[in-house]
């Protein structure tokens, strides 16, 4: 048995594609972003840097918080290099 191995090199991003109705939160922490929304049960994910969005997407400011009320839209999540990352786009 091994107990320390090599990291592996080169990892591939992942990719997530998940469609969400209703809109959701994006709330600013002290290292990154919290996306918040609910499918049926509430879900949130931690990002690195905010989401990119694709214009026509209802945003609404509030202070460093933001929330899309959109009714519907697709959330890309890209994961690598210790890096998670958003797209928000129409469906």
């Amino acid at each position: 048995m091994r107990l320390f191995r090599r990291k592996k090199k080169g990892s591939e991003p992942q990719e997530t594609t998940i469609e969400v109705y209703g809109g959701a939160i994006v709330t600013k922490l002290e290292r990154g972003y919290e996306m918040t929304w609910r499918s049926p049960n509430l879900t949130s994910i931690r990002l690195t840097s905010p989401p990119v969005i694709e214009e026509g997407i209802q945003v609404t400011h509030e202070g460093e918080n933001m929330r899309i009320d959109s009714p519907q839209f697709k959330l890309k999540i890209v994961t690598g290099e210790g890096q998670v990352k958003a797209f928000i786009s129409k469906i």
